[in-house]
């Protein structure tokens, strides 16, 4: 009988090699495919493949018991998976995150940071311009690699001024390069498009940075998108839309709805007389001085930091639904902790996992977490419902002594106290449910609160008066720069 010699997965390596060879040769050919994009989002099938191959082994070994088949994983191969897990997350967070400029830099995108290293880096300006067929033009603009910044001016004309940043082993080279570059604004009614021929430079175009300075009568409204770069808009009246991809924007004194598409970078809108809609990924976000309402949906990893919203905040994430109304003061997020005082709307939230404190509230306040502490203290004595249902943590809250309410509070396997007392109110902490029910006073809103593991405590202060209201923005003169 021949002995069988068992042979590990050898040739699942060799196909990886062969797999991730083949994804690199083909962006050659086609430009937009991204082949680091698709590693750090496919990373894990390497270990499933991986696996695969390895419990294909252990049959193998086990059709035939002649042989003695080693562990499933070697000591060396554990320390491997342990690496390939590192690598692939951190490829993940890299690649797919905000770290757009090493993004673009791998995959052979207009990165200055890279670019640099080979070339050198060669200035050139354009200017253009056109008459404004309209009291509110609009207008049209993409930029695929550069800043953009928006300024509104009292002429009625459009202009922009490209600063062209090309790349290129010498001067002589970048120069050719700067005299193929075409731009004008195409007219067509009531809509303006600054078009450039950058697309036909062919592989030329990848080492061209274009920052756009954009002049416009205040009335215009715009479509803006920015792939690979910063955005800076002030002074304009309308409706404005913007796409911001690998970048930040500044967008400041505005009459009219800001829209507002982010894949990356930071945000910051300020003084608006309007509504301001976010949607999308990115870093931090800073929203302030919106006399409309005030829309975020999507995934920010930064710091959220609101105020002085005159209408609704809805903000919605994978983790976190907040609606409010009337914030007078400020409200600040992170992962772990929501901060607020001066909310003198209605206050509800569904969230896991987060510390909240809410001082200053006038309104109905409805909190739904899976663990945190919650602490809430009352700008005026009791006018609307309370309720908080935690899975685990402490819950706190302050109210004047004046106040009168109806409470259900119960902390499984936990503790209950209460600076209230009286006839028709009742502290219980004997058993696996210490609770405290009944009312104090004469009618009132009702407490409802629900927590496990954690204390329950019903406290008296003094009222926490709300900031006033702020005044609404300066109207911004035709001439407002960020």
């Amino acid at each position: 009988m021949s002995a069988y010699v068992y042979r590990r997965g050898s040739i699942f390596w060799a196909l990886t090699l062969i797999t991730v060879g083949i994804l690199f040769l083909y962006q050659n050919f086609n430009p937009a495919i991204h082949p680091w994009e698709i590693l750090a989002k496919f990373w894990p099938v390497v270990i499933i493949f991986w696996g695969a191959s390895k419990l294909i082994d252990h049959i193998q070994a086990r059709a035939h018991p002649e042989s003695t088949p080693p562990p499933l994983f070697s000591a060396s191969e554990v320390i491997l998976l342990v690496l390939v897990l590192i690598t692939g997350t951190v490829v993940s967070k890299v690649v797919l995150h905000q770290w757009s400029w090493l993004e673009s830099g791998i995959n052979g995108g207009n990165s200055d940071d890279w670019d640099g290293i080979f070339t050198n880096s060669y200035t050139y300006t354009q200017t253009v311009s056109a008459p404004a067929g309209g009291p509110q033009p609009h207008l049209v603009l993409v930029d695929h690699h550069g800043d953009v910044e928006l300024r509104s001016v009292s002429e009625a004309g459009l202009q922009a001024s490209i600063k062209e940043v090309v790349h290129a082993s010498n001067d002589q080279e970048a120069k050719k390069i700067s005299d193929r570059l075409k731009f004008e604004f195409v007219h067509q009614g009531g809509q303006y498009t600054l078009q450039s021929n950058i697309d036909s430079l062919g592989d030329s175009a990848r080492n061209v940075r274009l920052d756009i300075v954009l002049s416009l009568p205040a009335a215009a409204t715009t479509d803006v998108t920015v792939e690979h770069g910063d955005l800076t808009a002030s002074g304009l009246k309308g409706d404005q839309n913007f796409t911001v991809d690998h970048g930040d924007a500044h967008i400041t004194q505005v009459e009219g709805l800001v829209k507002l598409r982010k894949t990356g970078g930071s945000t910051q809108v300020s003084n608006v007389k309007g509504s301001v809609e976010l949607e999308g990924h990115g870093d931090d976000v800073q929203i302030s001085d919106v006399t409309g309402a005030a829309t975020v949906n999507g995934d920010f990893s930064g710091d959220v930091e609101f105020s002085n919203v005159g209408q609704t905040l809805h903000y919605l994430s994978p983790r976190t639904d907040l609606t409010t109304q009337q914030l007078t003061g400020r409200l600040t997020m992170d992962s772990g902790s929501l901060e607020a005082n001066g909310v003198r709307g209605p206050f509800e939230i569904n969230t896991r996992a987060k510390d909240i404190n809410l001082d200053g509230f006038a309104h109905s306040v409805k909190i739904t977490n899976t663990d945190g502490d919650i602490q809430l203290r009352a700008a005026a004595a009791l006018t609307h419902p309370i309720e908080v249902q935690s899975n685990k943590g402490e819950i706190q809250i302050s109210i004047p002594p004046n106040s009168a309410f109806q409470i259900d509070a119960v902390s499984r396997h936990g503790e209950v106290d209460s600076e209230f007392n009286g006839p028709d109110l009742k502290v219980n902490n004997s058993g696996d449910q210490p609770s405290i029910t009944g009312s104090y006073g004469k009618g009132g809103p009702t407490i409802h609160l629900s927590t496990a593991y954690g204390t329950i405590h019903l406290g008296q202060g003094e009222a926490s008066m709300p900031p006033t209201p702020p005044e609404p923005p300066a109207a911004p003169t035709p001439s407002s720069r960020t």
